[in-house]
């Protein structure tokens, strides 16, 4: 049965979009849906919604709202209504929505910069900071308490990882501290190295330009049909005419030419130092960035080569508006970072680290996918679920998706269904497949559970291509919250692909 509720407590359900929100021709609809709805969605009248994100895309209208206490924003609470291209609300989410707060008093006894200190310290953040935030919510505790805290992200330097620390706005109580960088495999999954020494350097108005550069195009196994031993090993990054020649020389698009040198920096990518150890940026005299994988160059070149591509063919070949909200809409990247750990992250700061431990991390491009691939996730949906894995499984299908496309090794081989052929599948570590046969949801490690969503949708890519597939899988990110899980994910992208027949080669059997 609907409920009905008086105008009064309809008002302090639903506030006026925030000078920060976008404006839609869908508010009204969903406003109204929202309110009929408002009793199993579980809004208590103490809280409000209000709208604060507006997304346009190929399936249709996506309006999120957020939930409020007075104006102390719930943290990761939100609920999403979809329009599709008809008009029609297609798909609703409301799975992040916290149902069980308490009313609690909004006004912090401790400042901001107090909380900062606090979680400096907790966080035992290192160097200088090259990124923070520390914003005050409502937080539902994992006990089920309803706190105002402040909650504070730092990256440093120094420190591997991105540190959230949640302090108690009230008390000054450190809540938690958790890493919350996303990485492309577990810290103890198979580690079977330690780290490489740093390589030294080397030392020897703009415009945009046209470079050209050596890659991997994705790695040179695959790129020759070779299995890793012989001629085909890390080598502590040693060269050889075998690795040389699996290398391709292509094109780097809009780079940056200014005081006389050339920059690996455009619109949708720049290289820049964010974490230890310092290699620098790789300027050059002239337009060409001709390294061997012995320099350090080449990771350099190799990431900015295939993190550019891949963004390109988002927005520019799909039309799926796909970009960082910070960094004026470019990805930063560091090719050697995190101490030289065999290991490599995505933080919500939009920014991409990549180890040198073992193979180094910038030289396979499965490796540099899967990361795009987390903030791929975050810039759709606005956060990042690791619910049963979702966003381990989204990085996985995304770098899989490149390299499949590739036909470079039959159906028949293992190699089809490998993830990170260069940095696994070694006596390094065992990297993943996508040929995963463990039923949903499975056990273990989000890395491990994330393979049952990549090969989910590697099976569809087999039935209906490439392009669709990824068409599906993006816009259905775009209908996924912070919390949602592989199920739901499904769910979503199937009605993405539903929300788009008649475009785009979709049709209904």
């Amino acid at each position: 049965m609907k409920l009905k509720i008086t105008s009064l407590i309809l008002g302090s359900v639903l506030c006026c979009t925030g000078l920060m929100a976008q404006e839609s021709s869908f508010e009204a609809p969903a406003s109204g849906w929202i309110k009929e709805n408002s009793r199993n969605l579980g809004i208590q009248n103490f809280s409000k919604l209000s709208l604060h994100s507006v997304r346009k895309g190929n399936t249709g209208e996506t309006l999120r709202y957020q939930q409020f206490i007075k104006d102390v924003p719930v943290f990761q609470s939100e609920i999403l209504v979809h329009f599709n291209k008809e008009g029609k609300i297609s798909y609703t989410s409301s799975e992040s929505f916290k149902k069980n707060l308490k009313e609690i008093d909004t006004v912090p006894s401790v400042s901001a910069s107090d909380a900062f200190k606090k979680a400096y310290a907790a966080s035992k953040s290192q160097g200088e900071i090259t990124y923070q935030e520390n914003k005050l919510f409502v937080y539902l505790t994992d006990e089920g308490d309803t706190k105002l805290v402040y909650r504070i992200v730092i990256n440093s330097y120094e420190r591997s990882g991105s540190w959230e620390t949640i302090v108690n706005a009230k008390t000054r109580e450190i809540i938690s501290v958790k890493d919350i960088a996303l990485y492309h495999r577990h810290q103890d999954e198979d580690a079977q190295s330690s780290k490489k020494k740093t390589k030294k350097l080397n030392k020897a108005v703009g415009f945009k330009a046209s470079g050209s550069g050596y890659v991997y195009d994705p790695d040179p196994l695959s790129k020759t049909g070779s299995t890793y031993g012989g001629s085909y090993v890390d080598g502590n990054d040693a060269t050889n005419a075998s690795l040389d020649n699996a290398r391709s020389l292509v094109t780097l698009s809009d780079i940056e030419f200014a005081n006389n040198v050339y920059k690996l920096k455009n619109a949708y990518v720049e290289i820049r130092n964010i974490s230890a150890p310092s290699t620098g940026l790789f300027t050059q005299a002239t337009n060409q960035f001709l390294f061997n994988r012995s320099e350090l160059g080449f990771e350099a070149v190799n990431a900015f080569w295939h993190i550019d591509k891949s963004l390109r063919y988002i927005n520019e070949t799909l039309g799926i508006v796909c970009k960082p909200t910070t960094n004026g809409g470019a990805v930063i990247y560091d090719p050697h970072a995190l101490n030289g750990d065999d290991n490599s992250q995505y933080t919500t700061a939009g920014t991409l680290e990549f180890g040198q431990g073992g193979v180094d991390d910038a030289e396979d491009a499965d490796v540099i996918l899967h990361e795009l691939g987390h903030g791929i996730h975050h810039w759709l949906s606005g956060g990042v679920s690791n619910a049963d894995g979702l966003s381990e499984g989204s990085g996985d299908y995304w770098a899989q998706s490149y390299s499949r496309s590739l036909n470079q090794w039959p159906s028949s081989t293992p190699q089809y269904n490998w993830m990170f052929s260069w940095d696994g599948h070694n006596d390094i570590w065992n990297g993943r497949i996508t040929n995963y046969t463990v039923l949903y949801p499975g056990s273990g490690a989000i890395h491990t559970k994330g393979q049952i969503w990549a090969s989910a949708l590697m099976r569809i890519y087999d039935k209906i291509g490439k392009e669709k597939t990824d068409r599906a899988f993006l816009e259905g990110l775009d209908l996924t919250t912070s919390t949602t899980n592989q199920k739901n994910a499904a769910v979503a992208v199937r009605q993405a692909a539903i929300d788009m027949l008649g475009q785009f080669g979709f049709t209904c059997k």
